[in-house]
């Protein structure tokens, strides 16, 4: 653990909910390891800090269509939107896509809203093998490409293979060192395809870079080797189809991991999120794992990630309830739980893949999700002032974040920020922009559980709460100072109550 001014040790959220009995390497499934977040830096009290509600906008397709950024942050500001969203994607149009950024990050700061940007993993388009890219990049390679099981090569990039990881990480300190300005790195696509790319999620990848990474697996845990028929019973339906199955999910976790690494070694203050696809619905995590190999709770309980991103395209409440209802249960263990639920929806209409849906059940899917305790939400996506399309222009965004503002229970509500606490000995002090009532909850023990366990299909990582002793203070102020009755070592997190909202940080470890 990371010592911070000789007082607190930062941890991650998620902790370990049994002791490790050896000093030997912990396999992926075998135990869950404590890893830090880094160092506070307490020269600028707000230099890290959550927002109380996080209400997020994506712009898409910049490059295909004329545009006026400070029209559409105007726009945006205007409703009480704080962040916008840009896409890039490292094996495709990434310098056509960066090329947006710089004027847009200074609409942003024009109109005060925040920067952020998708990470697009998985498609890959051969249209773009000749186009422009800028910033040192080439274009596409074929050669990045996953193998289905018949020995072909499909539009989907495989993440194990060493050059596709390569131009992974050029783009990214690439893009975190010449545009500073960016807030949070949102990883999406970040799994295997699903039908509705036209891909047999199950059939993918078998190419040699991932067969010999599957044979060392298989040694390091004592499993029996491949043998001589590949991909034989290690394709869906085969004999050993879960150990492939499990073994697949070692890509994806090892780049939304070295992704965090190679950003923050270029810009310390880099935030992570995961834009996951529709988890889990009726079933349980394994499910959902092996048929995309997406882990976002083994992501959480390793601090590779600051918040969590669930796309909930809909026009259902029951799909968004059992949604979001999924992922507290597996993935954050609480509504005030291990790491943000900030989840992505959608006002629908062309190019989105849902209806326009009526603003009266947008406002029940807003005073929903605030009631749920998340921390905000991110609108798939703009169309209004500022975006000129040809043929069927995107559902005007205008009506929707108006019912936000006039319609919806609490409004849109003022913002406020929360700093990362300081600890001396048994007290707690940190600041917030608005006045709140602070509280301090506190435990000798874990507050967030990672419990193993073993599914029928694979195994999986399931995120439990365990409620710690609360103080509250009896006065809001931007000021907060709380002893805790306890001498360190203890965990701790703070929680800020205003009018609207109460926002929860994540866990601390105070030494002493």
């Amino acid at each position: 653990m990371t010592l911070i001014s000789g007082k607190i040790s930062l941890v991650v959220p998620v902790l370990l909910a049994f002791l490790l009995t050896t000093a030997s390497a912990v396999l992926l499934n075998s135990s869950i390891y404590i890893a830090s977040h880094g160092t506070i830096d307490y020269s600028s009290v707000l230099s890290s800090y959550q927002k109380s509600e996080l209400r997020g906008v994506l712009v898409k397709f910049m490059s295909w269509y004329e545009h006026d950024d400070d029209l559409i942050c105007e726009t945006l500001a205007n409703y009480s939107i704080n962040a916008v969203y840009l896409e890039v994607v490292p094996t495709s149009w990434t310098g056509v896509d960066m090329n947006e950024f710089e004027d847009m990050i200074n609409a942003c700061r024009k109109y005060g809203l925040d920067f952020h940007v998708l990470v697009i993993y998985g498609p890959y388009d051969p249209t773009y093998t000749q186009d422009y890219f800028g910033y040192g990049f080439s274009g596409s390679n074929p050669d990045w490409r996953m193998i289905d099981v018949n020995g072909n090569p499909v539009n989907w990039v495989c993440l194990q293979r060493a050059s596709t990881r390569a131009r992974f990480k050029q783009v990214i300190e690439t893009m975190v060192t010449t545009f500073p300005g960016i807030v949070d790195i949102n990883h999406d696509y970040v799994r295997y395809p699903t039908s509705a790319e036209g891909i047999d999620s199950r059939s993918v990848c078998y190419c040699d870079e991932c067969k010999a990474a599957f044979a060392a697996w298989l040694l390091a845990n004592g499993k029996p080797a491949i043998g001589t028929l590949w991909p034989g019973p290690f394709a869906s339906g085969g004999a050993r189809w879960k150990d492939f199955a499990e073994w697949r999910c070692n890509p994806i976790n090892d780049i939304v991991r070295d992704v965090r690494q190679w950003a923050l070694a270029k810009n310390s203050n880099m935030r992570f999120t995961a834009d996951t696809w529709i988890p889990y619905w009726v079933t349980e995590p394994e499910t959902y794992k092996e048929a995309i190999g997406q882990d976002p709770a083994y992501w959480i309980s390793q601090g590779w990630l600051e918040s969590i991103d669930p796309m909930i395209y809909t026009g259902s409440m029951s799909t968004l309830t059992l949604t979001v209802d999924t992922v507290i249960q597996y993935q954050t263990g609480n509504d005030k739980g291990a790491i943000p639920l900030v989840p992505f929806i959608t006002q629908g209409g062309p190019g989105v893949g849902v209806n326009a849906v009526p603003t009266s059940f947008w406002v029940q899917e807003i005073d929903y999700l605030r009631q749920k305790g998340c921390n905000g939400f991110i609108i798939w996506r703009y169309g209004g002032p500022g975006f000129s399309e040809t043929g069927t222009p995107f559902t005007d965004i205008r009506p929707y974040l108006a019912a936000i503002r006039d319609t919806c229970a609490k409004g849109a509500y003022p913002v406020f920020k929360q700093s990362r606490p300081y600890a001396m000995g048994s007290t707690i002090t940190w600041q917030t922009t608005l006045n709140t009532t602070g509280k301090v909850e506190y435990s000798k023990t874990a507050m967030f559980t990672a419990i193993p366990k073993t599914g029928s299909l694979l195994p999986y990582v399931d995120i439990d709460y365990v409620p710690g002793t609360i103080l509250s203070e009896s006065t809001p102020n931007q000021n907060h100072l709380i002893i805790v009755p306890l001498s360190p070592p203890f965990y701790f997190r703070i929680r800020d109550v205003d009018s609207n909202v109460e926002l929860a940080s994540p866990v601390y470890l105070n030494t002493g």
